[in-house]
């Protein structure tokens, strides 16, 4: 089912939609009208920028480092205005001016698999008889997530789930994967709809699914488009993924460096991401770099720049913007 509606608001949304793609598919920072990508790191500060490992047949590729200064030739390579200019070697561009680095920087180390054995806690859930058309199966990587799912969910499993909005875990397969009802993906779903009735409904179930999670003492972390589900008529929204690790590291008080328990995450942070949702939602897509602009038409503007104040203290909390969503006029 879509909802592609022939109103101002909608006609907005699809030309920006358009606008987008055409940048997107037309830069040479990213395939596919760029070379491809061994590489890429975002380091945030006074001055952040993004180094690139391109593709040249060598081990380490060509490095480049833009710095992200708006208004000038790197800040609109990296909003995906201005194409990377034809320079050979390793280079970086800040502002205006396009230096050469003697060498490459080393790329970024991975962050290990930290992945813990839950085998034990698993093989206490109740026995799911899988039907591939009613049900999704993953293997359980973290204590935290079924511990969270179980939060939410009243104490057990099935359980009594606090909220319609957050993914229910339903117990294990006859493998030992968690399991869960099946959903549709954002990437599924975000595309068939441009109305702001079906945006103003989404915003607030994932509110509602913050609510809960936030209510039992869990900070999601991890708050994006790829973590939203939807029903196949696109009309409920599940928030899924609750490991509540690593994240997106999206919200400007939430550090690069320390581990999941001493990064600076909130629930300020989750609100943060809210805003990133709705930009998502607006553009049916993932952003490539948090440098890319995407503006959404009014009313939703206003939610999202509330939402993304760069002060986590002045930023709305739950209650305060159910209501700013519920006065949107539909």
């Amino acid at each position: 089912m879509t909802s592609q509606a022939n109103d101002p608001f909608s006609k907005e949304v699809l030309r920006l939609r358009a606008e987008y793609e055409h940048r997107r598919v037309t830069t040479n920072l990213y395939p596919p009208g760029g070379r491809s990508l061994l590489e890429l790191e975002l380091r945030r500060g006074d001055k952040s920028y993004m180094t690139y490992w391109f593709d040249d047949g060598t081990t380490y590729g060509q490095c480049v480092r833009i710095f992200d200064v708006p208004g000038t030739l790197s800040g609109d390579i990296l909003r995906l205005y201005r194409n990377l200019p034809p320079v050979s070697g390793h280079f970086e561009i800040d502002g205006d001016d396009i230096r050469p680095l003697d060498r490459p920087f080393e790329h970024p180390e991975l962050i290990e698999d930290d992945s813990e054995d839950v085998s034990e806690l698993v093989s206490t859930l109740p026995l799911v008889c899988v039907d591939p058309a009613k049900h999704f199966v993953k293997k359980g990587k973290y204590r935290s997530e079924i511990d969270n799912l179980i939060r939410c969910q009243g104490g057990s499993v099935p359980g009594h789930p606090m909220s319609p909005h957050v993914i229910q875990l339903l117990g294990r397969s006859a493998d030992g994967k968690l399991t869960f009802e099946k959903l549709s993906s954002s990437a599924r779903t975000l595309g068939g709809f441009s109305s702001l009735a079906v945006y103003k409904s989404w915003i607030l179930q994932l509110i509602d699914a913050l609510d809960c999670l936030h209510s039992v003492g869990i900070v999601h972390r991890d708050l994006r488009a790829d973590n939203l589900l939807f029903s196949d008529d696109g009309k409920r929204l599940v928030v899924c993924d609750l490991e509540s690790r690593w994240g997106e590291r999206s919200a400007p008080e939430v550090s690069f460096d320390g581990g999941p328990e001493d990064s600076g995450w909130t629930p300020r942070s989750d609100i943060y991401d809210i805003g990133n949702c709705i930009k998502s939602m607006v553009y049916a897509n993932a952003p490539i770099t948090r440098f890319i602009e995407w503006p959404v038409p009014p009313p939703l503007q206003t939610i999202v720049k509330a939402c993304m104040h760069p002060r986590p203290e002045e930023r709305p909390t739950l209650a305060d913007l159910r209501v700013m969503v519920e006065e949107i006029q539909v």
